[in-house]
């Protein structure tokens, strides 16, 4: 009865949704780049922004705004792709879906179309990645060749990684590790522990998202063949992956903050950390167990996204008074 339910709710708003913008070209490519996504992307670029500030060396800022237009222009890449990608594999069925709609699946935009502007927008960033790797040499190189590589391979190919127990480990090693490390080596020239540290820890969040996600999809997901780190775990076991993440990542801010001050425990991080840690108890946390619809676990993600930024709002305010 809960499935179908969700599934009436999702015709509902799709139609909706299809009625409201089917004359707003605007609205329809808006739905398709899916702006609130832009978090994860760019998130980390920020964190290794304030740790290239934090540090002692020369900062290199005039690459910054290049960073940060690579990294969202990937995220949109893969968004667009994986709206296509999934219409055309027949996991997205517009009446069916459970997640906010999708342009492809409701006959908004041709699947052709939307790919079209996913190489485009891949291409610019090969562009910025390109002057990027010229600044960094072939580390940066790599790490963007990698990172177009994986937004492809994502929804396609003979092994999706969406459809893997992996999808969460791809997360914190590329939205996470290997952003913050890259931009911060662009910004310094030079590679750290601390950074290393801090795209893991702010990279669990970007995971928790992924398993918010796949856990409101697992039905449907099971159905079409996915082996998502959430149907492999279950309904209870992927609440507590989810709680795991986030709280690591409120013990992060004491971690790197130490990390950062040569081993020196600061008392502003401790208390820091603490707060966080009690706000992602009431609040992401507390509405992830509470979920009952679709909806809720919609809301769950926007919930997440926004505990990322928190995060980084929290070591903002640690660094400044440390």
């Amino acid at each position: 009865m809960r499935s179908n339910r969700w599934c009436w709710q999702s015709e509902f708003l799709n139609m909706s949704v299809q009625r409201q913008i089917t004359r707003d070209g605007l609205g329809v490519w808006l739905m398709a780049i899916r702006p609130k996504t832009l978090i994860l992307s760019l998130a980390p670029v920020l964190l290794a922004g304030i740790l290239a500030f934090k540090s002692m060396a020369a900062v290199n800022w005039e690459v910054f705004p290049f960073i940060l237009l690579s990294a969202g222009l990937i995220q949109i890449a893969t968004n667009l792709w994986n709206d296509a990608a999934d219409a055309g594999s027949g996991l997205d069925i517009a009446s069916e879906r459970l997640g906010p709609p999708r342009v492809t699946s409701l006959g908004l935009l041709q699947a052709g179309t939307v790919k079209s502007a996913a190489y485009l927008c891949l291409a610019v960033a090969a562009l910025c990645g390109l002057y990027l790797a010229f600044i960094g040499g072939w580390p940066i190189l790599l790490i963007g060749v990698v990172g177009i590589l994986f937004a492809f391979g994502y929804s396609t190919g003979p092994y999706p990684i969406s459809g893997s127990p992996l999808g969460e480990v791809f997360v914190i090693l590329f939205f996470g590790i290997m952003s913050v490390m890259g931009s911060n080596y662009l910004l310094t020239d030079s590679w750290s522990m601390t950074s290393l540290w801090a795209g893991f820890y702010v990279g669990l969040p970007a995971a928790a998202v992924l398993t918010v996600n796949n856990h409101r999809d697992r039905e449907g997901d099971t159905k079409g063949g996915r082996r998502t780190l959430a149907i492999q775990l279950g309904p209870r076991r992927t609440k507590q992956l989810y709680t795991i993440f986030l709280l690591v990542s409120c013990i992060g801010i004491v971690h790197v903050s130490n990390v950062i001050s040569f081993g020196t425990l600061s008392l502003v991080s401790v208390l820091a950390s603490a707060v966080l840690m009690a706000f992602a108890l009431s609040v992401p946390i507390r509405n992830l167990f509470l979920a009952n619809t679709a909806a809720d676990l919609n809301k769950c993600l926007m919930g997440t996204s926004m505990f990322q930024l928190v995060w980084i709002a929290a070591f903002i305010f640690v660094q400044l008074l440390t």
